[in-house]
């Protein structure tokens, strides 16, 4: 019978070394949220609508609006569009200024960013892939964005989009203020992209509109066994006892 510590050590670490969380993100957030009115959720790097879906399980009740402006996922979102009428996809990338932005097409789709790789990742990195265009492309704030459309509430919102976290967020000072209370955000320990920002930057930058750190998941380290990034929920601190 195998021993309590290799047991659950299989339970917990994969083969390659990559942790599994034991507990939903989304059943995460939805205790946190447990009781309030949910009526918009923002997926920033939304791809094909895949994690909108998962979302909108959580939360069926709120709008949701996907941002994602790679052309290759145009076709899918307004598919999904037409078949949901909670979904509202938006065909400009987020940043902290409204205008346009050369977004890096990557032959890894999900490696698209409007920041270049950093050069040492380039280098030593299978997970980098390559950097095979430029496009431009509109590029909004969420606060200016918000304004546009009518100031929907955004309760949750999530971003995957290749170390621009930062720019989006100082991008949505008002929304942070206002409306949101949930953000499930992609993290970097260290730098994958340049100029990108690194977990203790979001930190600071949240820490100050009243958001704290609440819980890690899917945890990934480089080739050379240093922490690359994960995702994490930050939680605003009237969600906690």
């Amino acid at each position: 019978m195998p021993s309590l510590k290799k047991l659950l050590a299989k339970s917990l670490i994969s083969s390659n070394r990559n942790l599994v969380s034991l507990s939903s993100h989304y059943e995460t957030m939805a205790r946190l949220l447990e009781g309030r009115r949910i009526q918009g959720l923002l997926d920033a790097g939304a791809s094909d609508g895949r994690i909108t879906r998962k979302f909108l399980k959580t939360f069926p009740d709120a709008n949701a609006y996907l941002f994602e402006a790679h052309p290759k996922y145009r076709e899918a979102l307004e598919r999904y569009a037409a078949e949901d009428n909670r979904v509202h996809p938006q065909f400009e990338v987020l940043s902290d200024y409204t205008g346009t932005q050369n977004l890096i097409i990557c032959s890894d789709t999900g490696k698209t960013s409007l920041l270049p790789f950093n050069e040492e990742l380039a280098r030593t990195s299978q997970a980098a892939g390559e950097e095979i265009s430029e496009l431009e492309v509109p590029s909004t704030t969420i606060d200016d964005w918000r304004q546009r459309i009518g100031s929907p509430h955004l309760e949750v919102m999530k971003f995957d989009i290749q170390a621009g976290e930062l720019m989006a967020l100082k991008g949505a000072t008002d929304t942070l203020t206002e409306t949101t209370r949930l953000i499930y955000t992609e993290i970097f320990f260290n730098p994958m992209y340049e100029g990108g920002a690194l977990l203790g930057d979001l930190d600071r930058f949240l820490r100050d509109y009243g958001f704290v750190l609440y819980d890690l998941y899917k945890v990934k380290y480089a080739d050379n066994g240093a922490l690359s990034y994960a995702n994490a929920i930050f939680a605003h601190e009237d969600l906690l006892p």
